[in-house]
This record gives structure tokens, C-alpha cells and sequence, in this order.
């Protein structure tokens, strides 16, 4: 058998570092003349691909009374359906990034091989999720359905320990860093600004409320600074009333997205992660690319890894806005231990290089392919 066609399932598109991560799979698997059906709901730039091998089969979400992502997982497997009954199986794999519990059954009853990727640590991201009761009823059919899967990817050593809870073979889950970097950026280091950066959704699981509290408590000792949000979601009329609320304005900005990310981090003099919950955490690869001290949350599954459990940078508890401000002080006011710690992760960020990663999930691919 030959490996000739990937489908693969990403009902609801994101914003964010998993668009990232599906690009250049996508990029890598077509240099490799393997066909790509990307089956996903409409707002994906298809312009990103301009390569006769891949083909896009999109859906307009119509909305009904269940979740977002529910609703557009269920309308994506009508076209996963409609893709494998015109393949072979001897031809093709299922490759499923998002509600993969529906794309695990339909592969298997249509039968086809599937690969799953599992993004975030199942386990953490139920416990806080803003919707516990449908979050619980999502790890029941993924502890159903995942041991029917041929493979499973996490995304950190972390997110493949709480996959090995869910699992019963667990030989079939490997771990794979996210292909995320294009290269290892020479810095030339400058004087940074008082700006201390954040990126990423506006959603409960960055917990940024933690974070503008923390500076808030920051403000009132050192009252040269200011904190710095890249990213949009649902939850920016509630951050902006907090912000509001303890007279932050003129001191906490959430510019929404921007295509200019260099110009914070290469600026900024420090970066904050304070995520209840992640798989790997992307933004944290970017800022120890570009050297910028670190400041996380000690959340589960991947910053902890990102920045050596501590050693290129530094960590703290989820939700705990009083540590999180002590840690920001401490760091602000010992600066070349921040720098250090900085310089150490910056050594070993080639573990999340693009084409390394990207052949990993190749060879993952193809070896369960022809298992």
C-alpha cells in the first residue's frame, strides 16, 4: 500500500497557534506529494495553499441550539462521509485535529485508519471548562472512542501522560512537539521597554483576569509599566470591564489581533503566560525565540516543558493573581537572573522547529498507515 491522500478533520477553524501548526503540516505533506483534503468550516484562507494536491471542502455553520463546536463537528462529518465513501482505504488516512471522537467512528465504520492530535491536556481542560456538564459528556466519548483510534499525537510529554489515563493501548500514542518555528532567530539583544506582553484568546482557559489583577497589585509599587494583551475572543467585554473596574485603562491595553507580533516581542521586557490549562502553549515558543523572559503558570500539560521545568524561566500556581504579581516584581527587579534563565531556553528551542516536527508526524502517519 501506498500513502497517497491525508483527509483532514478540523470542523471548527481557530484562530490562534493551532492554525499555525495545521499550515505548515499541510505545507510539508504537500512537498511530499501526498494529497490533502482539509475539510473545515469556511473562515480557513485556503489562499495559503497554492498547490493542485490540495483541495479544501468547506461548510457555512448554521447555527442550532447545541454548542459551536458540536454542531460543527456534526455538519463536517457529513462531508467526511461524503470524502471516504469516493476513496480507498488502501489509498488514504484520516488525519483528525478537532472532535475527533465523531471522525474515529466514521473512519472506523467506513474502514479507514485514522490518526487523532491531541491538543490540550483532556483531563484539566474538562475541569475548566466554562460548560462542565458538556465538556464531561466530550471526555466520556473520547475515553469511548480514542482506543478505537489507530494513533494518537499529543502535543507534550505532559498531554501524553493524561492521554495514557484515557487510553487502553497505550503503545499507540506518541509525543510530538508542535512544528511551530521557521528557524532559530538571531538576536541582536537591545534595551527593551517597560511593557510586560501576553498573547493569545480571550477566553476562561488563558485566565487573563488572573493576570490584570496581578498587575494591577504590580501598578501600585512600580508605576512605569504597562501590560500589553495580543489576542480577541469572548470573553474581551468582561476583561475590559475588569480593566475598567480598577482604573487600568490608561495602563492595560488588549490590542486584539495583530500580524506585527515581532515588533512586541523583540520590544517588550517581559512575557506572561497565566493559562489554567494548555497542551503545549505556542506563544511561550515564540517568546523564547526571541528571548524574552518568561513568566508561566505551572498549568498542565507543555509550558513547564517549554522552558526546561524551570530553568529557562519561571513558574508559578494556576489562578493566583497575588503570586503571579510577586513573581512579576521579583523578576523586574533581578533582571539578569531573568536574562540567564532566558539565554538557557533560547539554546534549546530547536526542538520546535518545522520541518524536524513536521517529518515526526510524517513518519508517525505513514508507519501506522502501513501497521
Amino acid at each position: 500500500m501506498k500513502l497517497k491522500k491525508i483527509i483532514i478533520f478540523y470542523p471548527s477553524f481557530e484562530r490562534g497557534g493551532v492554525e499555525i501548526v495545521l499550515v505548515n503540516l499541510i505545507n510539508f505533506f504537500l512537498k511530499k506529494n501526498i494529497k490533502i483534503i482539509l475539510i473545515s468550516s469556511n473562515f480557513f484562507n485556503v489562499k495559503l495553499f497554492n498547490n493542485p494536491l490540495f483541495e479544501y471542502r468547506k461548510f457555512n455553520h448554521v447555527k442550532n441550539l447545541f454548542p459551536d463546536r458540536i454542531s460543527k463537528a456534526f455538519q463536517a462529518s457529513n462531508l467526511l462521509i461524503e470524502e471516504l465513501k469516493k476513496t480507498h482505504p488502501n489509498q488514504t488516512i484520516v488525519f483528525s485535529l478537532q472532535s475527533s471522537s465523531i471522525s474515529i467512528l466514521l473512519s472506523k465504520i467506513l474502514g479507514f485508519k485514522i490518526v487523532v492530535r491531541n491538543a490540550e491536556d483532556p483531563i484539566y481542560s474538562t475541569l475548566f471548562a466554562d460548560n462542565k456538564f458538556v465538556a464531561s459528556i466530550i471526555l466520556i466519548f473520547k475515553f469511548m472512542t480514542y482506543s478505537l483510534s489507530d494513533g494518537i499525537i499529543t502535543n507534550s510529554v505532559g498531554s501524553k501522560k493524561s492521554m495514557n489515563k484515557l487510553v487502553f493501548s497505550k503503545n499507540k500514542i506518541v509525543s510530538i512537539y508542535n512544528p511551530y518555528l521557521k528557524n532559530n532567530l538571531k538576536i541582536k539583544v537591545k534595551k527593551r521597554k517597560n511593557i510586560i506582553l501576553t498573547v493569545g484568546r480571550l477566553t476562561k482557559q488563558k485566565d487573563f483576569g488572573s493576570l490584570i489583577k496581578a498587575f494591577y497589585s504590580i501598578n501600585k509599587k512600580i508605576r512605569n509599566y504597562k501590560l500589553v494583551i495580543i489576542g480577541d475572543g469572548e470573553n474581551r467585554k468582561e476583561l475590559q470591564f475588569l480593566i475598567n473596574k480598577l482604573n487600568l485603562k490608561n495602563k492595560v491595553e488588549i490590542k486584539g489581533w495583530t500580524k506585527n507580533l515581532k515588533r512586541y516581542y523583540s520590544s517588550s521586557k517581559i512575557f506572561v503566560l497565566s493559562s489554567i490549562y494548555e497542551g503545549l502553549g505556542n506563544v511561550l515558543i515564540d517568546a523564547t525565540n526571541y528571548q524574552l523572559p518568561i513568566i508561566t503558570t505551572n498549568c498542565k500539560s507543555g509550558p513547564s516543558e517549554i522552558i526546561n521545568f524551570g530553568k529557562g524561566g519561571f513558574l508559578v500556581p494556576i489562578s493566583n493573581p497575588s503570586q503571579l504579581s510577586k513573581k512579576i516584581i521579583y523578576v523586574l527587579n533581578n533582571y539578569d537572573i531573568a536574562i540567564k534563565k532566558s539565554i538557557y531556553a533560547k539554546k534549546r528551542v530547536n526542538r520546535f522547529l518545522i520541518e524536524n516536527n513536521s517529518n515526526k508526524y510524517l513518519n508517525y502517519i505513514m508507519k501506522v498507515f502501513n501497521e
